[in-house]
């Protein structure tokens, strides 16, 4: 009677316990994943009623993120153009202060030290209008890989500046006032433009060019500054591009080409003068270019503070939809580990009874 009963009549019983141990393994392997990955399933098959859910979160949080990474890449870019700008005032006060240094003066030698002085600025005018963030050049606007000023040729060796020479070659006989309207028109002309052909256009049309950063669902904003753009106290005259940096240039080459003249030149007086409220009037609409940019950063910052808070909510409900709850699941797996057990015990005391336990 030494015979185990497995041998004869428990195989009901057997394949019941076998079965309720093949799904208590099974539920551990469930819970062992939510353990290490935190998530309730691995696939999104496995979430049941929460699946759609999920499924419709996680685009929407890959969305929000990508127009944060343009929010980001577009605060470098501005950040790097409003020291630019300020590099360009800079530039221009320079000038300014150094033609009151030559206003009355009976100095050559002093005339000639402001040209020398100009031309050295417009090679710094130039290395700074090609400034890049990294991830393109900031003046160039939406043709970002094209530098703005085109060549590696000195501004001051330019055919713009060579035709201002010449222009300002006539002061004695033309007088200062034709001389700013001939050196406007040359520097308005776009056979004679030292900028890149896309940036070679009016400064209205030019404004048209600023990159558009993408900032949320059906919302985009115009970012940065273009070289050859106007601003909203700039137009087109006879003493003005209507662009504040054509202007800048402009005036510096005007100033280059002064080197030898004497101040006894019909003319020059008047030419340091209006060269001097030109500057004033550009230096006045760069620092309103930096407003504008600073104003900007304001606008992409508070939509960047928004899409956060956007961000942190998809999360929440993404989490909510998908996750584990960490302490419920190691309950879970201490009973189910209870439960095993004792379903082993029980086989391996199923495998020991004999005919005569049932007796």
């Amino acid at each position: 009677m030494s015979t185990t009963i497995g041998q004869y009549g428990d195989a009901g019983a057997s394949l019941i316990l076998s079965s309720g141990i093949k799904d208590m393994n099974l539920e551990n392997e469930t819970l062992s994943w939510e353990t290490s990955a935190g998530t309730l399933s691995e696939t999104y098959a496995g979430l049941g009623s929460t699946r759609s859910t999920a499924i419709s979160l996680t685009p929407q949080i890959t969305q929000v993120g990508a127009w944060q990474a343009n929010i980001t890449n577009a605060q470098t870019n501005l950040t790097v153009t409003a020291t630019a700008l300020t590099q360009l005032v800079s530039q221009a006060q320079s000038m300014a202060t150094s033609l009151v240094g030559i206003s009355g003066t009976t100095s050559p030698g002093a005339v000639t030290s402001v040209a020398v002085q100009a031309t050295s600025t417009l090679t710094e005018l130039q290395s700074v209008l090609n400034t890049s963030s990294g991830s393109g050049y900031v003046f160039s606007g939406n043709d970002s890989n094209t530098p703005p000023i085109n060549g590696n040729m000195p501004l001051a060796n330019s055919a713009l500046a060579a035709q201002i020479s010449d222009i300002v070659g006539t002061l004695g006989s033309a007088g200062a006032s034709s001389v700013m309207a001939n050196a406007t028109t040359a520097a308005s002309d776009p056979s004679l433009s030292v900028f890149s052909p896309s940036l070679s256009v009016s400064p209205g049309a030019a404004v048209g060019l600023q990159r558009s950063v993408v900032t949320g669902d059906n919302s985009s904003i115009a970012v940065g500054i273009v070289a050859t753009q106007g601003t909203a106290t700039s137009s087109a005259s006879s003493t003005s591009t209507g662009s504040p940096i054509r202007d800048l240039m402009r005036d510096m080459m005007i100033m280059s080409s002064m080197k030898n003249m004497s101040p006894s030149t019909s003319g020059f007086s008047d030419l340091v003068n209006q060269l001097n409220a030109s500057l004033t009037t550009t230096i006045g609409q760069l620092t309103d270019m930096e407003s504008t940019v600073g104003v900007t950063q304001d606008g992409l910052t508070s939509q960047s503070t928004l899409l956060t808070s956007v961000q942190s909510m998809l999360k929440t409900q993404l989490s909510n939809a998908r996750d584990a709850d960490i302490a419920s699941v190691a309950t879970e797996t201490s009973e189910l580990n209870t439960r095993l057990e004792a379903s082993y015990i029980l086989v391996s005391d199923m495998k020991n009874m004999t005919l005569a336990n049932y007796i």
